[in-house]
C-alpha cells in the first residue's frame, strides 16, 4: 500500500500528499467543526502548508536548473520533503538552491505587506498579529498580517545556521569558498551543533519545544557531516572497483529449499534470478525466511523481487550506497550493456570504508 499519493505536478516534479498529512488535515477541520478551534485557524493552517509546498518547489526548481534530478516532493505533517539527488558541491549553486526556499517565504510575506498597504490595513500589523489567535472570524487585514507573520517566521527559521536547515547549507556554501568542501561541512556542522546546544539551554528556561528542535538540528548536523565524510572517502571509487564479478545466479524454477541450501553453503544472502540468460529478479534470505517450512517446495520465481534497482559499473560507489540506503535493500545487480556483470552489497562498500579508515589521515 502506497503511503502517499500524487495531487499535482509543477516544473515536472510530482507533489504527493502523505496519508498522515491527510489525516492531520481531517483532524484539524474536525476539531474546527466541533468548535475547539475556529474555521479561520483551520484555513490559515491549510494555507501555511501550501506555502511549505511553494518553499520546497523553489528549492527544487533552482536545483533542476543546475541539473539535479528531483524525484518528487512529499507533504508531511512536519513539512515538505524534496527527494532530490546530491546537492552540487559548487558553493554558488548550493547557496542559490538553499536560499531559494526561505526567499520564497520572504517574498510571500512582502506581498502580504504590500496588500496591507493597498487596503490601508498596516495598522493591523503589530507584534501580536504575528501570533495566530483563535479568532472566531477575521477581516482581510488581520489575515494578511497573520499570513505575513507565519511566512516571515518560516523563512527566517529555515535560515538558522544549522543543518538540516537551509541556513546550514548557506553557511557551508560561504565556508566552501574559503576552504575544501569537507572542511566547510565540518565547520558548518560544528556551528549547527553549538547552535543546538544553545537552543537546549534556552529550552530549559523558556520552552520545551526548543529542546526537541535542538535535538533535530544536532542529529541533522552530525549526519550531514558523516555523509560528506563517506562521500569524500569514496571519491574516485566506482562500482566496478568494489563489485563481486563472479556472480552466482538462480533460476525462477529453483525451489525455496534449494535456494536456502545454496545460501548456507555459499554464505551469500542474495542472488540474482536469470531466466534463459535474462535477469528477471532477485531473491534474498529475507524473502525466503518468510516462507513456512511446509511450503519450501515453492519456486523462488513466485517470491522474487521483480522490480529491480540496478547499478552501473562506472557509477560512483557513493551513488550506489545512496540507492541502497534510500530503498532499504542489501545489494544491487550491476548491469552493463544489458548484461549482468556483477553484484554489489552494502557490506562491500562498508568494508572498503573500513580499509580506507585504516589509512593515515591527512
Amino acid at each position: 500500500m502506497k503511503s502517499s499519493f500524487k495531487i499535482f505536478s509543477a516544473f515536472g516534479i510530482p507533489v504527493e500528499l502523505h496519508i498522515s498529512f491527510l489525516l492531520l488535515m481531517l483532524f484539524i477541520y474536525f476539531i474546527a467543526f466541533l468548535g475547539i478551534i475556529s474555521t479561520y485557524i483551520a484555513f490559515l493552517i491549510t494555507l501555511l502548508f501550501v506555502t511549505v509546498v511553494v518553499h520546497e518547489l523553489s528549492h527544487s526548481y533552482v536545483a533542476k536548473r543546475y541539473g539535479v534530478k528531483v524525484g518528487k516532493i512529499v507533504l508531511l505533517p512536519i513539512g515538505g520533503v524534496s527527494a532530490m539527488e546530491e546537492i552540487p558541491k559548487d558553493p554558488d549553486q548550493e547557496l542559490k538552491i538553499a536560499a531559494a526556499g526561505p526567499l520564497a517565504n520572504i517574498i510571500i510575506a512582502l506581498a502580504c505587506f504590500i496588500g496591507l498597504i493597498i487596503i490601508g490595513g498596516v495598522g493591523s500589523l503589530t507584534f501580536y498579529s504575528f501570533f495566530i489567535s483563535n479568532t472566531p472570524s477575521a477581516d482581510l487585514s488581520l489575515f494578511l498580517a497573520n499570513f505575513l507573520g507565519v511566512n516571515l517566521v518560516l523563512g527566517l527559521f529555515n535560515l538558522l545556521p544549522a543543518f538540516p536547515m537551509d541556513g546550514g547549507r548557506v553557511l557551508r556554501a560561504f565556508f566552501a569558498k574559503r576552504m575544501s568542501y569537507t572542511k566547510a561541512t565540518k565547520a558548518a556542522a560544528s556551528v549547527g551543533k553549538q547552535f543546538a546546544i544553545l537552543m537546549v539551554i534556552l529550552g530549559i528556561f523558556f520552552n520545551f519545544i526548543l529542546i526537541l528542535i535542538a535535538i533535530f538540528i544536532y542529529l541533522g548536523a552530525d549526519q550531514e557531516y558523516k555523509n560528506v565524510m563517506i562521500s569524500s572517502k569514496l571519491e574516485g571509487i566506482s562500482v566496478r572497483d568494489i563489485m563481486t564479478k563472479d556472480v552466482n545466479t538462480l533460476t525462477p524454477d529453483t525451489s525455496v529449499s534449494e535456494a536456502l541450501n545454496t545460501m548456507f553453503k555459499q554464505r551469500h544472502m542474495g542472488y540474482p534470478i536469470k531466466d534463459h540468460g535474462e535477469l528477471v529478479g532477485i531473491v534474498t534470505f529475507d524473502d525466503i525466511s518468510k516462507i513456512p517450512e511446509n511450503q519450501r517446495d515453492t519456486p523462488i520465481g513466485n517470491i522474487m523481487t521483480k522490480k529491480l534497482i540496478l547499478a552501473n559499473p562506472d557509477e560512483p560507489a557513493m551513488n550506489t550506497l545512496e540507492k541502497i540506503t534510500k530503498n532499504n535493500i542489501g545489494r544491487l545487480p550491476v548491469i552493463e550493456n544489458g548484461n549482468l556483470v556483477g553484484i554489489i552489497s552494502k557490506t562491500d562498500i562498508m568494508r572498503v570504508l573500513e580499509v580506507l579508515d585504516t589509512k593515515p589521515h591527512e
